[in-house]
């Protein structure tokens, strides 16, 4: 589990599966508290049961990994975790921070940092959550200047706090990039990376190393992608939020790669033979999750329980296809976190199609769009894709959440149940 040593919660170790009884919606105030009633939902599972033992054992275990002499960084966790692996780096996402951190992390960053309450809610809690663990073993900090911008701010405040920032220049690919610039941001965004190897390691990686790391993860996402497949005929069997965690495992692991990677395979192999499990209401309206993997897991639990089921998901992570080969292997992590020859990546346009084709193949009947409050960066992407959906014909909610530790607002959970139960 994710704690901190400032506050007064749960201690290393000790354990959150000890309820004896699911707790009802109204009476779960945090992340931890909903990935405990989701487990208890999924018993059936043994593969859900250690889907979600990873994801509360990680950031704990990285941490015991890097005081017994490994090493470990904090990372954004989507398209780097392949070369991390490859200097045997075990990558935490900072986005743990803000899903099993601290209740203090908001307060810690508008009273020390000073940064005002308007600031976007994962700006603020990654910066307050990183203060509170100024104390604990990882110290560096791997990230990519194309983020945004109140994030690259952040990191110069974090600097000063003891941690040290290795910074990646990339770019945010354009809406009209042609192939010979692409070509150029590749090369240059590979260059980065072996700079970064030279800096964390004092020598330059394996590049053989990098190529097998690619051909894991793509072994990998091809099984999300049959679960996946497979969900749409069965999509309570998973539900909507440890669908999202199988999701996220898929770019970082969870720091295991071998036991994500067994997981899985559990998972593939119960789906094949698994009996159907009926919803309360009848039937299921498939949907589409566009934007942030929302942190506020009570939206989840409210679609599933309104009778929804999220299975087309379009966010970070780069699941829905392979990692394409380049003239090297650094080159393919570069072009893959640039968008691919398609071009999936920087401007929100890119992105219209394969949303589209994500629809088609899960058919969904509404998309809910999700952002963080505060973040202007996603405001406008929303607006691009909401304006493009409608002329579609297809039916959207945009949804701002939380990013820190605690239960989602009453008035958030009324608006999803409003919106599935129109679809219905």
């Amino acid at each position: 589990m994710l704690l901190t040593t400032e506050i007064k919660p749960i201690a290393l170790g000790q354990s959150i599966f000890s309820a004896p009884k699911i707790a009802t919606r109204q009476e779960l105030q945090n992340q931890l508290e909903y990935i405990n009633a989701s487990k208890q939902e999924h018993s059936y599972s043994p593969a859900v049961g250690k889907l979600y033992d990873l994801a509360l054992s990680y950031v704990e275990d990285a941490e015991k990994h890097a005081i017994n002499g490994g090493r470990s960084a904090w990372v954004m966790g989507i398209w780097d975790s392949p070369l991390m692996y490859a200097l045997d780096i075990v990558p935490i996402s900072l986005t743990e921070l803000g899903r099993l951190g601290s209740n203090d992390a908001m307060m810690i960053a508008e009273d020390y940092f000073q940064l005002p309450k308007e600031t976007c809610s994962m700006v603020a809690s990654v910066l307050g959550e990183w203060y509170l663990r100024r104390n604990h073993p990882v110290k560096e900090i791997i990230v990519f200047n194309r983020s945004c911008e109140p994030l690259n701010l952040g990191w110069e405040l974090i600097a000063d706090e003891g941690f040290t920032v290795h910074r990646i220049e990339t770019v945010n690919r354009p809406r009209n990039n042609d192939p010979e610039r692409l070509a150029e941001h590749v090369r240059f965004l590979a260059e980065e990376f072996e700079d970064l190897a030279i800096r964390l390691t004092g020598k330059p990686v394996d590049q053989a190393r990098v190529a097998y790391e690619i051909e894991r993860i793509n072994r990998i996402l091809g099984k999300v992608r049959k679960i996946l497949d497979l969900r749409k005929n069965n999509p309570l069997y998973i539900r909507s939020l440890a669908t999202m965690f199988l999701l996220m495992g898929s770019g970082h692991y969870f720091g295991k790669p071998e036991e994500y990677e067994a997981v899985v395979d559990l998972l593939l192999s119960e789906l094949r033979v698994a009996d159907y499990i009926q919803a309360a209401r009848g039937k299921v309206i498939p949907l589409a999750w566009v934007g942030g993997r929302g942190q506020e897991f009570g939206v989840y639990k409210t679609v599933d329980d309104c009778g929804g089921a999220i299975l087309a998901w379009s966010t970070p992570n780069v699941w829905r296809h392979d990692w394409v080969n380049a003239r090297t292997p650094l080159e393919s992590i570069a072009l893959n976190m640039l968008g691919g020859p398609e071009g999936y990546g920087g401007s929100p346009v890119h992105r219209l199609k394969p949303i589209e084709e994500l629809i088609e193949e899960y058919g969904a009947k509404g998309i809910l769009f999700y952002s963080y409050v505060g973040c202007s960066f996603a405001g406008v992407h929303q607006e691009i894709q909401r304006d493009h959906f409608h002329k579609l014909g297809i039916p959207s909610i945009s949804l701002e959440g939380s990013f820190q530790v605690g239960p989602p607002s009453g008035q958030l959970l009324t608006r999803v149940r409003a919106f599935v139960e129109m679809l219905s």
